[in-house]
């Protein structure tokens, strides 16, 4: 019995540099910061850039942007609540809609592209063609009469000389 409590018995001490969970906790920290710092630095590039993510994205599909407000509206009058924070979040996260819509109207018109491409593929393309007379024409070919012309070639395969 006294061996075989010896076998359990665990050591609680952590032993090595106790500093090391700290330092790791303030890499952590200082990563943390670098990614925020990273991420407003992105948010401010995108919000100069959010109007003219929004004047290409109605250049490109207008319907886009119509479907988002009609999107809106509709969760307005299903659920006021949900659809007064999709209002307040596209407000304050502007540059980020605008690059969503933008990607989705690029998106969009890509696969009108693709879809356009296959129906072609599958239907067949139509050419210009100009029509043919089908009437076959006449053609004047020289007459099948045997010729009478003398050649000295002829005497040599003629039997009457043999």
């Amino acid at each position: 019995m006294e061996n075989r409590r010896n076998n359990f018995n665990f050591n609680n001490r952590v032993e090595g540099n106790p500093f090391s969970s700290i330092t790791s906790v303030l890499f952590l920290v200082l990563a943390f910061v670098a990614l925020y710092f990273i991420a407003t630095g992105i948010f401010k590039i995108l919000a100069w850039l959010a109007p003219v993510m929004l004047i290409a994205t109605l250049i490109i599909d207008y319907k886009v942007v119509v479907n988002y407000g009609k999107w809106i509206v509709s969760l307005l009058s299903r659920n006021p609540l949900m659809g007064i924070g999709a209002i307040l979040l596209t407000f304050f996260g502007f540059p980020i809609v605008a690059g969503f819509l933008l990607g989705k109207a690029l998106v969009k018109k890509k696969v009108g592209k693709m879809t356009q491409e296959f129906q072609k593929r599958q239907e067949g393309e139509y050419t210009d063609f100009e029509e043919v007379d089908s009437r076959p024409s006449v053609l004047d070919l020289p007459s099948m009469e045997p010729r009478h012309d003398y050649n000295e070639y002829e005497d040599l395969l003629d039997d009457d000389t043999v």
